[in-house]
């Protein structure tokens, strides 16, 4: 799957920073900074070397900067090789390449679409319940 700029309706440039709420109605692909909530009814792209300290939502997200934030994904979240989620992931499918990151909580598959960024938030790691007895 290739992802050039033509496929993309919205491209962000490297020069841009955004604070705030950005919704687009196709796909969108982004090269900046990005502070806030991002919402696509298509594919999003976070850029490599670009940084979103946002809660996105899309039908896919294909990470190949660094995402600060929860990523909610109706089809598929991919994370290329220098790709970074540090977040809470939900999504149908996922795909992960060697050399990418993710520092939270992920639910994948069946179930994935009733499920809420919320309940997971409530969810314990393992290793501070083991600290703790």
């Amino acid at each position: 799957m290739t992802t050039s700029s033509e496929e993309f309706t919205t491209v962000i440039g490297p020069d841009a920073t955004f604070k705030g709420e950005l919704t687009f109605e196709s796909s969108a692909k982004l090269l900046g900074k990005i502070d806030g909530t991002i919402t696509a009814k298509g594919r999003l792209e976070v850029a490599a070397g670009s940084e979103c300290k946002a809660t996105i939502s899309a039908k896919e997200v294909i990470v190949q900067g660094h995402i600060q934030g929860n990523v909610e994904a109706e089809d598929l979240v991919e994370l290329k090789p220098k790709g970074m989620i540090t977040g809470d992931i939900i999504a149908a499918r996922m795909s992960m390449a060697e050399g990418a990151a993710i520092d939270g909580h992920c639910r994948i598959g069946v179930g994935s679409k009733t499920a809420s960024l919320k309940s997971m938030a409530e969810v314990k790691p393992l290793v501070e319940t083991v600290k703790a007895k």
